[in-house]
């Protein structure tokens, strides 16, 4: 049996500081304060891809959503997915709009009801986007003879998924989130 490596055997402490000489070295380049947020600057991508996720899942929890789901409990799903879902990408607005906020100089004053604002009308809009979603599952559908189902076309097709991926893109970006846009529709080629 072999011996597993121990971290000693990476020379982590060295690789470590070299790195953190890296990050310092930009930041002071680039014009930005070592600890000068004290936290995370950007939105996350991960977070975002989870978020999306869930999305899809709540604007079609019958075919995207967990395996295990039930007609009965479907309302209760779709909530509490949207609850996560809105909540995680209130966060991740606030830190877009605090973001922009210091790259133009101006005050953060106002941010965090900013983003409160962008996200309720982006979660208002929702019905409506699925029912122009419907839309573009169906006109899948009609362009392919092979096709057996509009179900099929939702659950087979990584462009319908990029389709979903672009229209909630295009929601963020007109809600006035041009990175979380950004990193959305990004994320719709590797959907």
């Amino acid at each position: 049996m072999s011996e597993q490596p121990s971290s000693a055997h990476w020379q982590l402490q060295s690789i470590v500081s070299g790195l953190r000489g890296a990050r310092e070295q930009w930041r002071t380049r680039n014009g930005r304060s070592i600890g000068e947020q004290g936290g995370r600057e950007l939105p996350s991508r991960e977070a975002m891809r989870q978020i999306l996720e869930q999305l899809c899942g709540a604007l079609f929890p019958m075919r995207l959503g967990p395996v295990d789901l039930r007609e009965e409990s479907e309302d209760f799903y779709v909530g509490h997915t949207l609850d996560a879902a809105l909540t995680a990408l209130l966060a991740q607005a606030r830190l877009e709009l605090r973001y922009a906020a210091r790259q133009s100089k101006a005050g953060l004053a106002g941010v965090d009801a900013q983003a409160l604002s962008l996200i309720q009308g982006f979660a208002a809009a929702l019905p409506e986007l699925r029912v122009l979603l419907d839309t573009d599952v169906l006109a899948a559908y009609h362009g392919d003879p092979a096709a057996r189902s509009v179900d099929e076309v939702l659950l087979c097709y990584p462009g319908i998924l990029a389709i979903i991926h672009h229209r909630l893109a295009h929601h963020l970006y007109q809600a006035g989130l041009p990175l979380l846009a950004r990193i959305s529709s990004e994320l719709a080629h590797s959907a």
